[in-house]
């Protein structure tokens, strides 16, 4: 009974594994209007009840299957992001995370879903809560790598780690639009330039000079702020 029970259980596993796949699969190659519960029952080869059997839905199904994306890289990227020590391995990351994303499309898939949403307030949440693991694994390592840098108390974690993730959005948005004509390569090799020009700058400032730096950039924070 017991055996019986298990291998019932891992069939019933298997099959929201299954129809996961064939969701990710066919949103990145079909787009949000074209994955409808036949397209992935046929790409996946099983029949299109178990969706709803499962999933209750199409839109729960692609919800579902973002959400176990993500939390798949994010725990990938988690143990390499524990590791960062200076802003040098965080665009190296950064990097190795967008060409990951050429080769799964995630990130392609991802942007279907937010054209979804756009009529759908509770999908928008739901892709915002699944963004909120991205932006504090950025956070964090940024945190790490500005340890110890003077100006590192005045740098917003937070605000910073959420421009970051949404400048790397961006740029896997117009490298989809059109591989070809991406500029993505050039975008990190800047990125790379200027984070080993400000880890080369910093240690040598003065502590008046790195004061004057910090005061500076408090200083914008602050106009920044009254202007919003």
């Amino acid at each position: 009974m017991t055996t019986r029970r298990k291998t019932g259980k891992k069939t019933e596993t298997d099959t929201r594994e299954r129809i996961l796949d064939a969701a990710m699969e066919t949103l990145r190659a079909e787009g949000f209007t074209r994955t409808t519960a036949r397209e992935i029952a046929r790409r996946g080869a099983f029949n299109q009840a178990l969706i709803f059997y499962h999933f209750g839905s199409v839109q729960k199904l692609l919800l579902e299957a973002f959400r176990t994306t993500s939390s798949a890289q994010v725990a990938t990227y988690k143990a390499a992001a524990a590791e960062v020590s200076s802003l040098s391995d965080l665009v190296a990351i950064a990097r190795r995370l967008h060409d990951d994303d050429v080769q799964s499309g995630t990130v392609t898939a991802v942007t279907q879903l937010m054209a979804a949403s756009i009529g759908d307030p509770a999908v928008g949440d739901s892709i915002l809560d699944r963004f909120e693991e991205w932006i504090e694994l950025v956070q964090d390592a940024l945190t790490s790598a500005l340890a110890g840098h003077p100006i590192a108390a005045q740098v917003p974690a937070r605000e910073a780690a959420y421009a970051i993730s949404a400048l790397f959005l961006g740029i896997e948005l117009m490298t989809r639009l059109d591989p070809e004509r991406s500029e993505a390569d050039k975008v990190f090799e800047m990125m790379s330039s200027v984070a080993t020009l400000i880890e080369a700058f910093l240690p040598a400032l003065s502590p008046q000079q790195s004061s004057i730096a910090a005061s500076t950039l408090q200083r914008f924070q602050i106009e920044g702020e009254g202007s919003g």
